[in-house]
């Protein structure tokens, strides 16, 4: 394509999509001379704020040298490369054996039960925790099984897909909080 104002050559890919036959530069140049002919003809009349560029926050700081526009942004987001490797490659393990035995994504067809994960979660827990490494029908550590049931968990609750079956409210957080400073294991035997 010739773009209609400075007559040079260039992909239609290049345009910013414009109806007109523009260059990215002269369309560039054409938005900008627009956004200002607006403002002049607003007179800067107090009674309508105008924002100008000069008005927007800044996201980085061009002047710090070496930083990338991305970072400042980036830091703000969930920090997902702190998840231990290790875990997240185990879990997916599990995630694939429960895959091939109830079908991909199965807790998302289908209302999870709150209770019938928190429960196998919790059996995963006690074989590790009494000294079985790994779940004897999968090979792969009881702790990535527990993994997985939580991700389920956590999935069905965002997306609006678990019922929520758990007990009424107790006092587990009270007693937690009762007892959060005592340090029982420290006590001698038979006080």
């Amino acid at each position: 394509m010739i773009c209609e104002r400075c007559q040079t050559d260039f992909e239609s890919a290049d345009s910013i999509g414009s109806d007109f036959a523009l260059c990215q530069d002269c369309w560039e140049r054409e938005c900008s001379w627009q956004w200002w002919a607006m403002v002049a003809a607003l007179e800067f009349n107090e009674d309508i704020p105008v924002m100008t560029e000069h008005d927007l926050p800044r996201i980085y700081a061009p002047d710090v040298e070496g930083e990338n526009p991305k970072d400042r942004i980036g830091q703000t987001k969930p920090p997902l490369h702190l998840i231990p490797p290790a875990a997240e490659v185990l879990e997916a393990v599990v995630m694939g054996l429960g895959a091939r035995k109830y079908g991909a994504f199965n807790w998302r067809s289908a209302k999870v039960r709150a209770t019938v994960y928190i429960a196998a979660a919790k059996r995963h827990l006690a074989q590790w925790l009494d000294g079985e490494s790994n779940d004897a029908e999968s090979g792969v550590s009881h702790l990535a099984h527990a993994r997985a049931c939580l991700g389920i968990l956590l999935d069905a609750q965002a997306t609006g897909n678990m019922v929520d079956d758990r007990p009424p409210p107790g006092v587990a957080t009270s007693l937690i909080t009762q007892h959060t400073g005592e340090s029982p294991m420290a006590q001698e035997p038979g006080q």
